[in-house]
């Protein structure tokens, strides 16, 4: 398996386990130090780029924008962790050429033609690991202020652990 693909796979991993340490209160807690979202509602927004993006790879067409955005996952706690255990096993389960174009649909509220970029399944690879990080990172700071430590190097992107290791941080 390549790198982005491990690494992301990393990441939904240390999700699920982070996930586990919540109650299903602690899920849906809406804090307004945190913008008025919870865990839950980060993990949905997570899950459902990553659904966006498989659906899109044998299409060759990936619409970030047309999210289903299943309000289950954003509010059962057993939910979130199933749907990141399925997106787990479908990008274990997948065959993934990181050189295949893709069409990403960058703008679908615009009234005008269909505004789109191409790109690569590994930059999008790319793209989904660093969005990832970005939401543990906010996810992580709600569930400290809830008393419940996520793992130390959850929400920290790679580049930062390797300089932290290389800096003796």
């Amino acid at each position: 398996m390549i790198s982005l693909i491990r690494d992301n796979c990393d990441f939904l991993k240390q999700g699920i386990i982070l996930l586990e340490r919540h109650s299903a209160s602690s899920y849906v807690v809406n804090d307004q130090r945190t913008f008025g979202s919870s865990i839950g509602s980060h993990m949905r927004h997570v899950l459902d780029h990553y659904s966006s993006f498989l659906a899109g790879i044998d299409s060759g067409v990936v619409n970030y924008d047309a999210r289903v955005r299943e309000t289950l996952v954003e509010t059962d706690r057993v939910s979130g962790i199933e749907k990141a255990k399925s997106i787990l096993e479908g990008l274990m389960n997948s065959v993934i050429d990181p050189s295949q174009t893709v069409k990403v649909i960058v703008s679908a509220n615009t009234t005008e033609d269909e505004v789109h970029s191409v790109s690569s399944v590994g930059r999008e690879l790319q793209f989904l690991a660093s969005h990832t990080v970005h939401h543990y990172a906010l996810i992580a700071i709600a569930s400290r202020m809830q008393g419940i430590s996520p793992p130390d190097t959850f929400g920290i992107a790679p580049s930062t652990l390797k300089y932290m290791q290389t800096a003796d941080c």
